[in-house]
């Protein structure tokens, strides 16, 4: 059985709604990314896989937002929205608002960019996709806050980790068992922000 199937059958046999959960819980697992009161905001979020695993480890209100529609969650404000809108951080804080949050604990994502087959331009879109999810992020980011995101690795990833850890206590670049192993894909870990 490839990895895709163990995963896909595992997924559809806990009630999870996309295999890309388990790289989430691998990631908790080793990095303890959120804690029981933790205010989480999350790009990339449909069809809801992560936001699943992110309800197990807090008990607060969380911020799901994806271009796609999403399946309601109990507990999750949905913003359908582009990364790219400039709009979309005043949505955000007009979320954390609704729901009491005066900054994050936290801010994950795995949003990806439409591949073309291209290393070197998949690879660059992904790069600016994090670089945007960042700029958005940290001022939304509370002090000792944590961030997880995905990145086709590649030329550019040092750069980026390289221009955002000064901001972090910790960072680690980790590739989570549920990754299939011919992707690129990895996530790109801060902890601690200063």
């Amino acid at each position: 059985m490839d990895r895709k199937d163990k995963y896909y059958t595992r997924a559809k046999k806990e009630n999870y709604r996309s295999r890309a959960s388990y790289k989430l819980l691998e990631i908790q697992s080793k990095f303890n990314i959120i804690k029981p009161d933790s205010y989480v905001l999350e790009f990339g979020s449909s069809p809801g896989g992560w936001t699943q695993v992110v309800q197990q480890f807090t008990e607060k209100p969380v911020i799901s937002v994806d271009i796609n529609k999403m399946e309601p969650i109990d507990n999750v404000l949905f913003i359908q929205g582009n990364i790219n809108d400039p709009g979309l951080t005043s949505k955000i804080r007009d979320s954390m608002i609704s729901a009491g949050m005066n900054s994050l604990d936290v801010i994950i994502s795995d949003a990806m960019i439409k591949t073309s087959g291209n290393y070197d331009r998949d690879h660059y879109g992904s790069y600016l996709l994090c670089e945007n999810v960042m700029e958005r992020s940290l001022s939304l980011l509370g002090s000792g806050g944590n961030a997880v995101l995905k990145q086709f690795q590649g030329d550019s990833t040092n750069t980026f980790v390289n221009t955002w850890k000064k901001y972090f206590n910790f960072y680690k670049i980790t590739k989570p068992n549920a990754s299939r192993q011919h992707s690129r894909e990895v996530y790109i870990v801060f902890k601690g922000k200063i």
